[in-house]
């Protein structure tokens, strides 16, 4: 698996610091897998604002509130969340506490205009319920779906771009919002930006 993550071609010879990677890579499993079931995991909300320093809504980032490590960045576990499967189960506790808090602010006067934007998978956009379970999540909730935008990154939107559209029309149907997150960091096109019914682009 070295020699193949080395871009195959290759031999690679044990060494001990092999063996500490898959050991921490087991640990990391083992405990993202009981930081879901003891509700390890926090949603920090960064303020995104329009030119005239009004505040128009939020980004829900995601971190892992470890017992031992303090908070741990997604760059460290998501990868590891996404080959494992586990992205799932997460992705759904981030759109769930994503949607409480939009109907916490939803009862105040001051902060019932804010939009909430939370970042989607690969794995979570693929799935085949995926339309359908944002559905049921907003209307458990009883959010309106104007309120919440995903954000989908070039590499996802690229990865089968016919699903894509299918599912983001199928998205804005119901009322959701799309963005497209780090532009400028893969393919780059400007030409497949007009097949996509997005709402909003991000650059990088």
């Amino acid at each position: 698996y070295q020699a193949k993550k080395a871009g195959r071609n290759a031999l690679c010879f044990f060494d001990p610091g092999m063996q500490r990677m898959v050991t921490a890579r087991a640990d990391m499993e083992k405990d993202l897998r009981r930081a879901l079931e003891q509700n390890q995991f926090k949603l920090y909300f960064q303020s995104q604002v329009y030119r005239n320093s009004q505040i128009v809504g939020a980004e829900g980032l995601l971190r892992w509130q470890h017992p031992e490590r303090g908070l741990v960045s997604p760059l460290e576990f998501i990868p590891l969340a996404e080959k494992t499967g586990l992205i799932l189960p997460i992705g759904q506790w981030v759109l769930e506490t994503a949607l409480t808090q939009l109907k916490v602010w939803e009862c105040n006067l001051h902060t019932r205009h804010l939009r909430l934007a939370v970042n989607v998978s690969a794995r979570q956009f693929r799935h085949p319920d995926f339309v359908v379970q944002i559905q049921q999540a907003l209307r458990s909730n009883l959010i309106n779906p104007e309120l919440l935008k995903l954000e989908l990154t070039e590499s996802l939107v690229l990865d089968n771009i016919n699903d894509t559209i299918v599912k983001m029309h199928a998205l804005r149907e119901i009322g959701v919002r799309c963005s497209l997150d780090d532009f400028g960091t893969g393919y780059s096109s400007f030409s497949y930006l007009t097949k996509l019914p997005l709402d909003q682009l991000k650059i990088d």
